[in-house]
Formats: C-alpha cells, structure tokens, sequence
C-alpha cells in the first residue's frame, strides 16, 4: 500500500483560516464580497508590511509588486483587487505613526470604516475623522 499525503498550497490553507476566522467575528467588521473581513484584510495588510520591513524586502509601490506576496497573505490581495481597501503605495510601517492611515476600507471616507493605522493598529474611524487624519507617504 502507497502512503500519500496530499497537501493544500500555503496561500490556500491561509485563505481557508482567514475565511474561518471572518466567519466568527462581530458583525460591524464589513465583509467583503470574498468572505474575508476588511478588519482582517487590514490587519494582514500590516503584518505583511511589518514582515517585509524586519527582512529588508522592498515595500510594494503597486499592486503587481503586490501580487509576489499572494501567498504570504493571499487576503491582502483579494482586498486591494476587490477594492475593499484602499492601500497609500510604497508607505511602511512606523512605530511613531499612530495617528496617520496607511490603508483604509474604501467607504472610510464618506462613512467612516476599519483603518490601518501606520503604527499597525487597526480600528475603526467616523467619516469626519478619517477626513483630518493625515495618510500615509513613500
């Protein structure tokens, strides 16, 4: 008898957990049309930018840089295909920058959302707030 071990790629064993996860949070964390949550989407967002950053890599200016990190957090990408985040190009994480976006759900701006914050948080911001608040630069 043959023993084989079928194994699912990385990047779709990590979907299949963000979609688990998406599945058991609070309802106000806006699902995107993937099943992901934006709240999710952002926060992996940050640690893949934090990833980069600790590696020396070069953060992404464009969404075909992007897509090389698919596999590494396969929901960033359905969020910034889909629209569903909004990503300041280029910018990286700073520990100094808690109150300036670096990626945002797109319906922040005109009625406030989930925000990723250029320190790494993630929370949610009103319309007027993310408005005042200053975003994210190369």
């Amino acid at each position: 008898m043959v023993d084989v071990k079928v194994r699912a790629p990385l990047s779709v064993t990590l979907l299949l957990c963000a979609l688990a996860v998406a599945g058991c949070g609070d309802s106000d964390t806006g699902v995107s049309s993937e099943g992901a949550t934006v709240r999710v989407m952002l926060t992996d967002l940050g640690l893949l930018l934090q990833e980069l950053q600790t590696e020396n890599r070069p953060i992404p200016t464009s969404q075909a840089e992007m897509d090389q990190y698919e596999p590494l957090r396969p929901t960033v990408n359905l969020g910034l295909i889909s629209g569903d985040i909004v990503y300041q190009w280029g910018a990286g994480i700073n520990p100094a920058g808690g109150n300036t976006v670096l990626a945002y759900e797109k319906k922040a701006p005109t009625e406030g959302g989930w925000v990723l914050m250029q320190d790494g948080t993630v929370k949610q911001m009103a319309a007027d707030e993310f408005k005042l608040a200053p975003k994210a630069s190369r």
